[in-house]
């Protein structure tokens, strides 16, 4: 399920979502296409082995398959 939360941090608004799923590249991909105007951000890698390399490989497909513009953090 999807939950949207309308806010603003020092006068920028944006939206943030949670859903869960197993799909986590598709579901960003999905969400981002469907949203006029958006932007995606998200880290190279998380915290710890595992994380580093399971957030590193979302990152890396989102990526590769969008066409919504991605800022990507190290």
């Amino acid at each position: 399920k999807r939950y949207g939360a309308f806010t603003a941090v020092d006068g920028i608004a944006f939206t943030a979502r949670h859903q869960r799923t197993d799909r986590v590249a598709e579901a960003i991909i999905e969400l981002a296409e469907q949203l006029e105007d958006g932007l995606i951000v998200m880290v190279t890698h998380g915290r710890g082995a595992f994380a580093g390399l399971l957030f590193g490989s979302h990152t890396r497909t989102v990526m590769e398959r969008t066409k919504v513009p991605l800022l990507v953090l190290h």
